[in-house]
């Protein structure tokens, strides 16, 4: 939300005057542009945050299949 504080003020600005269509049309590429990279970047990160919790999910998973078993699902020793 930080981010998009920004682009709004200078949409706003552009759409006061002060510039031509093609100020208008530089500025508003520039803000898209910006607005993609910033959902770039939260998309990596969210990725990486559920790659982690998939590889704990899996650790924890093998784990339990070793204490309790074979390791293998569906084949537990346990008695």
């Amino acid at each position: 939300m930080k981010h998009i504080q920004p682009l709004l003020l200078i949409l706003f600005l552009c759409a006061c005057g002060g510039g031509g269509s093609e100020a208008t049309d530089t500025v508003i590429g520039m803000a898209t542009n910006t607005a993609n990279q910033l959902a770039a970047e939260e998309h990596a990160k969210a990725l990486a945050a559920a790659t982690a919790l998939q590889d704990a999910a899996n650790q924890a998973q093998q784990t339990a299949l070793k204490k309790f078993g074979s390791g293998k699902f569906g084949q537990s020793t346990f008695q």
